[in-house]
């Protein structure tokens, strides 16, 4: 598969730990913006390889709640302000999967 803008790669010498999304290609270069963090990277072509299910490359999230009492219980209360739009909507999916 050929890498182009909007591609979902990797980096592999960096053993394909954080997942990106090209937003650009220069030269042989891919300038890279992270789907999960808020990362900016650029990378040769050479060394990226291209994400077949991003899943496999994200950490496994637990759905499994704390025991309250264990531990001690303060109320919780989020507040997120952000201005990069597509990080808020990654969180708010992470928040809600927290609740259920």
């Amino acid at each position: 598969m050929k890498i182009e803008k909007g591609s979902i790669v990797t980096r592999n010498s960096y053993n394909n730990d954080v997942v990106f999304i090209v937003v650009d290609i220069k030269d042989d270069v891919a300038y890279l913006k992270g789907a999960d963090v808020r990362l900016y990277a650029d990378a040769n072509l050479d060394d990226l390889t291209i994400a077949e299910r991003v899943d496999d490359y994200r950490p496994e999230i637990s759905n499994e709640l704390l025991d309250r009492d264990e531990y001690f219980y303060l109320p919780g209360k989020i507040l997120h302000i952000d201005a990069a739009f597509f990080y808020v909507i990654i969180c708010i999916y992470l928040y809600l999967l927290n609740l259920m």
